[in-house]
Parts: C-alpha cells; sequence; structure tokens
C-alpha cells in the first residue's frame, strides 16, 4: 500500500472520528461555552451533566431493559434465521425458494409501512408495553437479513458431512445442530453482532411499542432530554456518551469477527 492510500485512509478515519470527537468534547462543557465556543475545546471541564443524564434516564433500569430485548432478540433470531437458511439451501424445491424470495422482500419494504397494520395486531394479542412484543418483532424484522447472509454460508458447507452424520444414524435436527450450526460460528458471530448494534440503536420500535417509562430503553430515554421549546444540549451529548459507548466498546473487541465473518463468507461464496 502506497503512501498517498495511507494518507487517504488517515483522513476518512479522521473525519469519521471527528463527530465522535465532537460529542465528547461537548458533553463536558457548560451551556453558556457550548453556545459560545460550540467547537472549541473546553476552557474549564464539567462532568455534572452525565450526573444528571445517569439520574434522568434511569441508566441502570435502562441498560437493563435494552440489554434483556437485545440478547434475547439476537438469541433467537439466530436460531430461527440458521434453520431457515439451513432448509431453504437443502431443500431445492419451489415452496423453498418462494420462502427465500419472501425472505428478501423483507429487507425491501421498509418497516414504516408496516407500523400501523402492526400495532393493531399488537393491540389485538395484548402484547403492547410488554418486553415479549417487542421481541416478537425484532425477531420478525431482524430474519430477513440474517437469512440472507447465513444462507450463502450454508450453501458453502459440504453435503458429504451431513451424508457421513446420516450413516451414523444422525437425523435431520442432529446433524443440524452437531455439524451445521458449529460450522456457521464466522456468519453467526456476523449475525448477533450487527442484530446487536440494531436493536441498541433503534429509537421507533421501542417508542411505539413500549409506553412504561420503567420499560423504555436508552434511546427513548434519551429522547425525554430534547422538549418542544427547550432543549439542553450539554445533557443530550452527556446521554449521546453513555448510550454509544457500551456499543463503541464492543465494537472495538468485536471487529475482526465481524470482518472475519463477511471476508470468510466471501471467500466461500
Amino acid at each position: 500500500m502506497g503512501p498517498l492510500y495511507k494518507f487517504l485512509l488517515w483522513v476518512i478515519c479522521l473525519l469519521h472520528m471527528y463527530p465522535i470527537l465532537l460529542v465528547l468534547i461537548s458533553s463536558v462543557k457548560t451551556k453558556h461555552e457550548l453556545a459560545v465556543n460550540s467547537f472549541g475545546f473546553p476552557r474549564e471541564f464539567t462532568l455534572t451533566y452525565f450526573k444528571t443524564a445517569f439520574q434522568t434516564m434511569h441508566y441502570f433500569q435502562s441498560v437493563y431493559n435494552t440489554l434483556l430485548i437485545a440478547i434475547v432478540s439476537v438469541i433467537g433470531s439466530v436460531l430461527i434465521a440458521s434453520m431457515a437458511a439451513y432448509a431453504i439451501s437443502r431443500k431445492n424445491n419451489r415452496f423453498y425458494n418462494t420462502m427465500y424470495v419472501v425472505f428478501l422482500a423483507g429487507l425491501i419494504i421498509p418497516f414504516q409501512m408496516t407500523m400501523i397494520p402492526l400495532y393493531k395486531v399488537m393491540l389485538g394479542f395484548h402484547l403492547i408495553n410488554t418486553y415479549q412484543g417487542v421481541i416478537f418483532i425484532y425477531l420478525a424484522t431482524l430474519a430477513p437479513f440474517s437469512v440472507f447472509l447465513l444462507t450463502g454460508f450454508v450453501k458453502s458447507i459440504p453435503r458429504e458431512l451431513e451424508e457421513a452424520a446420516s450413516i451414523d444414524g444422525c437425523g435431520m435436527y442432529r446433524t443440524f445442530f452437531a455439524i451445521v450450526f458449529p460450522l456457521l460460528k464466522p456468519a453467526l458471530t456476523t449475525v448477533s453482532i450487527l442484530n446487536l448494534f440494531t436493536i441498541w440503536n433503534d429509537f421507533l420500535m421501542p417508542l411505539l411499542y413500549l409506553n412504561d417509562s420503567h420499560k423504555m430503553t436508552l434511546t427513548v430515554q434519551l429522547s425525554s432530554f430534547r422538549g418542544l421549546y427547550f432543549n439542553d444540549w450539554s445533557l443530550i451529548f452527556a446521554g449521546v456518551c453513555m448510550i454509544v459507548a457500551p456499543m463503541l466498546l464492543v465494537y472495538l473487541y468485536a471487529q475482526r469477527f465481524i470482518i472475519g465473518g463477511i471476508t470468510a463468507g466471501a471467500l466461500k461464496g
């Protein structure tokens, strides 16, 4: 890689890091300094807004709500999508090909088109303002991308392994969980991390289906800092830092798994 490419990569990296640095700097400024010196470094640091945001957002409870919904949704989506991908890739007939097209259609249809009818369905089943209702919706909305990514990985697994397992007396489910599922580890890790980021950063879904303040997620709690006639930007920036920090740490640790999983899929495909 030549020096020009390295220079361009550094420029792109700095352009992506600048908004994060700006939010972090703004979160430790006073309101007055943020108004008169929006883009400069603070002359005096203050952590008051972090303390206020921590208390106002009910941080630990909101983290619990977000993690509960995210972990259950990610585990469920991985299990369902992997089994669906296995069936679609191995049962090459019209029905399963049609099901694959249905999953792909889920990537095209925006969620905003289904909000009103889905809300009526959730209301009919008494799932509004429940963890279960939000988890069910995430399982459905995360399925198209998960199935799309995992199907390519399943097709790359040699059928001879499954035939050998069948000769040894393994049924379909045992073959899947004992042979195929462990071989999908790179893809499953990539799908799990990307789905976790999607749920953690989502605002619309919890806003629509969770009305109880004790069940709200972090992003919905953050929206309470912004009003119609008043915006406390220092408090908002502090809240953003507290929401982004956990997922930033997760990404720094898991980025090699994401890149490795996608790269492995590209090479196998």
